[in-house]
């Protein structure tokens, strides 16, 4: 048993050392030590062990570089983690580290893709990981592929406890996350047929939803030397990451929680606020904008910040689209819009547009399509979105075509590929069901000036991409 209250995380990636692992590091630093919590992390896919295994060797600790925009770096020893497991490989694992009373709440952190969802929000059974899942998990034996297996396998453990109730908080940038994830996970139980599982779940699991916001690129190679220079220590596993961090969690938690309330997270049962001003200022910004920066070549976001016609642009969606058609404001949205531009400008962070670019597709919908919606709504035509947006058709069109070379990521490529082998490419993506949810057969004017700026953009890149 572990002598301190404990986390278990789900998947071990930059973004999670640097905000979940990061707040509690901060939380740790004001108690004594019986009073601490720890993290226990858990790997849980093969091709992303060598960070895992590198965290194992250093007993969980490692180093944050928190940089500013003026390129001032602060160098934080994180020690909140002090258990790394793989169960990517070996699923038993979980049950192991979960059979715990000290172990109080699971976080996790997907891409929006992780959630295999359809365009009505349900789980897609027929998604041939999510079918192999369903399969080990009802038969009770195998090595689970996604995310929600391993959950399974984390809650059958907690049922069997005599006080296993858990609270389960997801810490992503999709909406009304742990509403979501609590509304597919029922049904992967279902399609388990765990009905037993399913009860207890009623009475001893919440699913907080949840805002959280800090950029945490790729880090440089010369990272570890920097991290000598200033600490005089080795850390084979150092992260880095801006100077702004926020964490909004709903106050819905099955047992105790950590009093991160200390250190600056906000509980709060209106946590739909923050996150809608979040995602449609900052990840709908950063999504829009990525694509023009590499189409004209740019390498890192700030670049994008740099160019005068490209900020302009983002400054027409901020002001014209997003910020009029935000009604529940939980802050100065303004001044939250200024913060992130400065944020976007830090050059010592240096984020690539090849990171912020991937998984576009499932992505859209999440971060663009409500702020068009609204838009047209109220007869507004978003124009900045529609030329936006006509950039991000063509990304994937010169790319797919192999006109223009991107190392672009994105799980549901075959969709933008049936688009581009449509005797009519652009109609296949503006009829698209899961993309555009009705918008563009409801708004035909919306349609017309959209298919206009595609061919239009993609007309002005027949020189540069030929």
């Amino acid at each position: 048993m572990s002598e301190n209250n404990r986390l278990v995380h789900f998947g071990i990636g930059a973004f999670h050392r640097g905000h979940q692992a990061y707040y509690l590091q901060l939380l740790n630093d004001t108690l004594p030590e019986d009073e601490r919590w720890y993290y226990t992390d858990i790997n849980l896919r093969q091709e992303t062990r060598a960070i895992p295994t590198a965290l194992k060797k250093q007993n969980g600790s490692y180093h944050f570089k928190r940089i500013a925009p003026d390129g001032s770096a602060q160098f934080i020893k994180i020690r909140s983690i002090n258990a790394v497991e793989d169960a990517s490989e070996n699923a038993g694992v979980i049950a192991h580290v979960l059979n715990d009373d000290k172990v109080k709440a699971i976080t996790i952190t997907v891409t929006e893709g992780g959630y295999y969802l359809t365009d009505s929000d349900d789980l897609n059974l027929t998604h041939a990981e999510i079918a192999h899942d369903v399969e080990v998990i009802r038969q009770q034996h195998g090595q689970p592929k996604t995310l929600f297996g391993f959950l399974a396998l984390a809650l059958l453990a907690r049922q069997k406890m005599p006080h296993g109730a858990i609270t389960v908080a997801t810490c992503d940038n999709l909406r009304d996350n742990g509403n979501r994830l609590k509304k597919v996970f029922y049904q992967f139980v279902q399609a388990a047929q765990l009905t037993e599982l399913e009860t207890w779940l009623d009475d001893n699991v919440t699913f907080p939803c949840s805002m959280v916001d800090r950029i945490t690129p790729v880090p440089p190679a010369s990272l570890l030397e920097d991290v000598k220079l200033h600490t005089g220590m080795d850390d084979a596993c150092p992260i880095m990451g801006e100077d702004f961090e926020q964490w909004v969690i709903e106050d819905n938690f099955a047992t105790t929680f950590p009093p991160l309330e200390k250190v600056g997270v906000t509980f709060t049962n209106n946590v739909h606020a923050f996150e809608e001003a979040k995602i449609r200022i900052l990840n709908g910004g950063h999504f829009l904008l990525s694509y023009v920066g590499a189409l004209r070549g740019y390498i890192t976001y700030d670049e994008n910040i740099r160019d005068s016609e490209l900020n302009e642009w983002l400054k027409q969606y901020h002001q014209n689209e997003v910020i009029p058609t935000i009604y529940d404001r939980p802050f100065d949205l303004e001044e939250y819009r200024a913060i992130i531009i400065s944020r976007f400008s830090n050059s010592y962070i240096a984020d690539s547009i090849e990171r912020i670019a991937m998984d576009s597709i499932s992505k859209f919908p999440q971060f663009i399509l409500p702020t068009v919606k609204l838009n047209l709504d109220r007869d507004y035509m978003p124009t900045a979105a529609v030329n936006l947006i006509a950039h991000w058709y063509c990304f994937l069109h010169l790319n797919l075509s192999g006109r223009f070379t991107f190392n672009y990521k994105d799980p549901y490529l075959s969709v933008a590929q049936r688009w581009m082998e449509s005797p009519e490419p652009i109609e296949a993506f503006l009829s698209d069901p899961d993309i555009w949810q009705g918008l563009t057969s409801r708004f035909p004017m919306f349609h017309q000036a959209l298919a206009s700026q595609i061919q239009q953009t993609l007309d002005s890149y027949e020189e540069r991409y030929p």
